[in-house]
C-alpha cells in the first residue's frame, strides 16, 4: 500500500539533486540528503509518520549545522574587486595622517586619501583596515 512512498523519496531526492546542481546554492542539496533516510525507511517498510518525522528531523539538522560552516569555506558568490580588494595592503605613507586630518598614502603606485586614528608621519608603513567612502582607514604597522 505505501510502496508509492519509496518512489516519491527517490523523486523528491533526483529533483532536489538537479536543482542543487543548476543553482549551486547550497538549499537543496541538505533535502536531497533527508531524503536518503526516509527512502531507506520506506524500503523497510516503514509508516509514513516516520518516514516524514526523519526527513523533517535530518533537514532540520543539515540545515542548522552544517550550512553555515560549509557556506564560510564555500564563498562562492564573494569577490573582491577595485577598492574592496585594497583591505590587507600596506603603503608608504606620503602626507602625516593625523586623528584630525586626512593624510596621503601610496598603495600600488596610486595615491589614496587615508585616515587614522593614530598619528602616522611621512615614510611610515600602514595597512588598510578599512575604505570609508574614498578614503582608507589605515593603521600603523611597527616595524
Amino acid at each position: 500500500m505505501l510502496e508509492y512512498m519509496v518512489w516519491f523519496w527517490l523523486g523528491l531526492f533526483v529533483i532536489a539533486f538537479v536543482l542543487e546542481i543548476f543553482t549551486a546554492d547550497m538549499i537543496s542539496i541538505w533535502f536531497a540528503i533527508a531524503a536518503i533516510p526516509s527512502f531507506i525507511i520506506a524500503l523497510a517498510g516503514g509508516n509514513i509518520i516516520f518516514q516524514s518525522v526523519s526527513f523533517v528531523v535530518f533537514t532540520l539538522v543539515l540545515l542548522l549545522l552544517t550550512r553555515p560552516v560549509v557556506k564560510r569555506y564555500l564563498k562562492t558568490n564573494e569577490i573582491k574587486t577595485n577598492v574592496d580588494a585594497m583591505v590587507g595592503m600596506t603603503g608608504k605613507v606620503i602626507k602625516e595622517i593625523t586623528p584630525d586630518d586626512i593624510g596621503r598614502i601610496v598603495i600600488r603606485s596610486i595615491d589614496w586619501a587615508a585616515i587614522s586614528k593614530d598619528t602616522l608621519l611621512v615614510g611610515d608603513t600602514a595597512r588598510v583596515l578599512d575604505v570609508e567612502g574614498n578614503k582608507l582607514i589605515v593603521e600603523k604597522l611597527e616595524k
